[in-house]
């Protein structure tokens, strides 16, 4: 059976409060049975020396032992909890007032005597025990002279064997009585209240474990179960791991949704651009078959025109290809920024002339403005090449014989500047504005013109710049032209 965590803290709680009280009890009755020792003997200290004082007999330290036996008798009766035994100089046992067939020793050591009479060592001090051949018991002594001459000691059991024993039996009930009601009373109360307090501290952690294994079952959905709302400004550690999970669910939801957004958006754009591939190897086929069946009776004029045709198709799609991958490269997150500080007049006048021969075959100008444009940005070159060229292309590609595309560059403070590209093209409706950087929307003016593209270059165009961390921004007239705009950094 899998105890939860409070249910071990409890059983832990409990058997180390159990031991602790064990501990507790036992050390108590020692201590307790240290000081009764020691108030006893230190009450009767004197007694042996009283009697040995007191009494004819043993003031004069005659011994006759009839007489001894007969007064340790009537001593005994007396006080039936002490014991009385007449020692010889060497320690052993002469007389005394108990029954022959208890007694378990001969002799008895006289250093614990010493010790308590000479000495006056710490109490209490334990002497042996006659009726026992081990046991160590309290005692009162005392030597007994015959004037000058040492005949033995007064050797008194303080707390005798019938001592002991009535003492144990009503110890024994009045301890079970008292012990029992404390300790059950006690465990009680401290059970009551750390299961509560562990109950409290605890409860975060199954709070915790509840939202997991829920978000689990929903098969990672938080949108379908109510997670605890944890509060973050607790010096909780609960409360503070709390919030790192709600944190850990959103941004697993987030990637999760971004995932099968993105899933979905790979899909429609692979059924679109299926169509673009189709496009031109269809014709490339077509074109590829009539140049096999009738090679013998197409003229050379023909041939020709049929071979520039397969060309430009196959041109097309090896270009089409290209922006696939590319745009792929770029949504898996394989391209890395190298932000650097360049002329940006420069890179603008080497774009223009790159596009100078195709913009020329067009009658279409390009220019830069303004002319000495000596700006320096912070920027990766590389990219915003990329960027400056997919706009020109698709400027180009809408504008018509004798048009204009111009590059501006203009100031907005001392941090940043505005780069602008713009032509007189054929302009795109303002219902569609917001679809142009859509790798799968096709615009209507892309075949106005009659020019077939596959129209991925602005698509690329927003997420390079997304890399910079940058916002385009497109306005166009239909009929009248595009503008593009972006800002850039100032180095």
């Amino acid at each position: 059976m899998k105890l939860s965590l409070y249910q071990r803290l409890s059983l832990s709680i409990s058997l180390v409060f159990i031991a602790i009280a064990s501990v507790f009890y036992f050390w108590s009755e020692q201590v307790a049975e240290q000081l009764r020792y020691q108030s006893q003997q230190r009450l009767h200290l004197s007694l042996a020396a009283s009697l040995a004082r007191d009494n004819p007999l043993l003031q004069q330290g005659v011994y006759e032992h009839g007489a001894l036996e007969n007064l340790f008798h009537t001593l005994m009766v007396l006080g039936p909890a002490f014991e009385f035994y007449f020692l010889d100089p060497s320690g052993s046992i002469l007389t005394y007032s108990a029954d022959k067939s208890l007694v378990k020793r001969d002799k008895v050591d006289l250093a614990p005597i010493f010790s308590l009479i000479k000495e006056h060592a710490p109490l209490p001090v334990f002497g042996d025990d006659p009726r026992h051949l081990s046991r160590k018991k309290i005692f009162s002594a005392a030597p007994i002279f015959n004037g000058a001459e040492l005949r033995g000691y007064l050797y008194i059991i303080v707390a005798g064997e019938q001592y002991d024993e009535v003492f144990n039996s009503n110890q024994l009930s009045h301890q079970l009585k008292m012990y029992l009601v404390l300790s059950a009373a006690a465990l009680v109360f401290l059970l009551i209240l750390m299961l509560g307090l562990f109950r409290y501290f605890t409860n975060p952690v199954r709070r915790l474990n509840h939202d997991m294994q829920a978000f689990i079952d929903s098969n990672f959905d938080s949108s379908t179960i109510n997670l605890t709302r944890w509060r973050g400004n607790s010096s909780n550690e609960m409360h503070q791991l709390g919030c790192m999970f709600a944190q850990l669910v959103k941004q697993i939801n987030d990637q999760l949704e971004k995932l099968t957004k993105t899933d979905q958006q790979r899909r429609e754009l692979l059924s679109h651009i299926s169509h673009d591939l189709r496009t031109p190897l269809a014709s490339m086929q077509g074109y590829i078959e009539t140049l096999a069946l009738n090679s013998i009776s197409l003229s050379e004029q023909k041939r020709q025109q049929f071979m520039q045709t397969v060309l430009r198709n196959s041109q097309q799609l090896n270009q089409l290809i290209d922006q696939i991958f590319e745009l792929a490269h770029i949504e898996g997150g394989q391209v890395t920024v190298n932000q650097e500080v360049f002329n940006l007049g420069e890179l603008l006048y080497d774009i223009v002339a790159k596009f100078s021969l195709q913009a020329n075959a067009h009658n279409i100008t390009l220019k830069v403005g303004p002319q000495k444009c000596n700006v320096q940005v912070y920027c990766d070159i590389g990219k915003l090449d990329r960027v400056l060229s997919n706009l020109i292309e698709n400027a180009l590609r809408h504008t018509a014989d004798g048009g204009e595309i111009s590059l501006l560059v203009q100031d907005i403070d001392q941090a940043q500047c505005q780069l602008k590209v713009m032509d007189n093209g054929s302009g795109i409706k303002k219902e569609e504005l917001s679809y142009i950087f859509d790798a799968r929307y096709r615009a209507s003016n892309s075949v106005d013109n009659g020019q077939k593209h596959n129209g991925l270059g602005l698509a690329i165009t927003k997420q390079l710049l997304h890399l910079l961390k940058i916002d385009i921004k497109a306005e166009s007239q239909f009929g009248k032209g595009s503008q593009f705009s972006f800002n850039l950094r100032k180095a």
